[in-house]
């Protein structure tokens, strides 16, 4: 049994079904709630590197000025990437969290071409060329161009460009780009009424230390799955996370969608599956 691939399946299961996690949270600030995320994730991947003796080694990775700023950078970047969706949950969005997520991966061709100037094949651009259409689309019938959606594309798009440049682990990499950030998430918690901080040791203070666990085991599941499974095979399988997501909006918390919203999920779909068919069974599910 490929074992890479049920502890990746359980990931992105685990990640579609988040959404229902940080539902119970929607009572807190979206802000409030990214901070002890941050603060929590840097605790437990702390107590995580200790245990496994690396703790001192992922600081010493903080060799010079260049890698700090990027891993920096990075580090808002992700913050702003799970603060947006904190929002959109807080506010019954999680269709348009579902779009954006669907929408990342194809915008990730797009960079590919303009950043790493790798080459887009047809199928890629006739994948690009429906994405633009079906915003498009949405700007003409509902008069609104899914600006959450996209923006939550960019972040994640924007951090794997600039993450792909530090030499890092993983694992060092998302703790040292969370610990940088964190000292602004404790002056943002500890600059507001301690109440709104939500620093009580009740249901939601737990919820709350648990978003480190919530970030964490899953990350470490994916890293897991990458040294054991193709690429390709990882990026056909990410779509599982959108569509459970899509489906806990629709059948769990009843959010609506109209008929033009449905036309331009399908149009996703369609861009979706195109580049799953150029990308993974065009050249064949290889593991690694």
């Amino acid at each position: 049994m490929n074992y890479g691939f049920f502890v990746a399946f359980i990931v992105f299961v685990f990640w579609g079904l988040v959404p229902i996690f940080y539902k119970q949270l929607d009572t807190l600030d979206a802000f409030v709630v990214m901070s002890h995320r941050i603060v929590w994730s840097v605790i437990f991947l702390a107590i995580f590197l200790i245990i496994i003796g690396q703790f001192k080694k992922a600081l010493q990775e903080l060799k010079s000025l260049k890698m700090a700023f990027n891993l920096f950078i990075c580090g808002a970047l992700i913050s702003g990437d799970w603060g947006l969706y904190i929002y959109m949950v807080n506010k019954n969005l999680i269709l348009e969290t579902s779009l954006g997520y669907f929408l990342s991966p194809l915008f990730g061709i797009i960079f590919a071409k303009v950043f790493l100037k790798e080459n887009m094949s047809k199928l890629g651009i006739i994948s690009v060329s429906l994405v633009i259409f079906a915003c498009l689309f949405e700007v003409i019938t509902l008069g609104a161009l899914p600006i959450l959606s996209i923006t939550l594309a960019l972040l994640v798009n924007f951090y794997t460009i600039i993450r792909k440049k530090v030499y890092v682990s993983s694992v060092y990499g998302f703790f040292l780009e969370t610990l940088l950030i964190t000292p602004f998430a404790l002056i943002f918690l500890f600059s507001i009424p301690t109440n709104l901080a939500h620093f009580d040791i009740d249901y939601l203070g737990v919820l709350l230390a648990l978003s480190g666990l919530v970030t964490l085991l899953p990350m470490l599941g994916y890293n897991y799955a990458t040294q054991k499974l193709s690429l390709t095979l990882l990026s056909y399988m990410q779509y599982i996370c959108p569509i459970i997501s899509f489906l806990v909006a629709i059948f769990l918390y009843n959010e609506s969608i109209n008929f033009h919203k449905m036309l331009s999920f399908a149009i996703i779909f369609v861009a979706v599956a195109l580049s799953v068919y150029d990308n993974v069974f065009k050249k064949g599910l290889k593991n690694e």
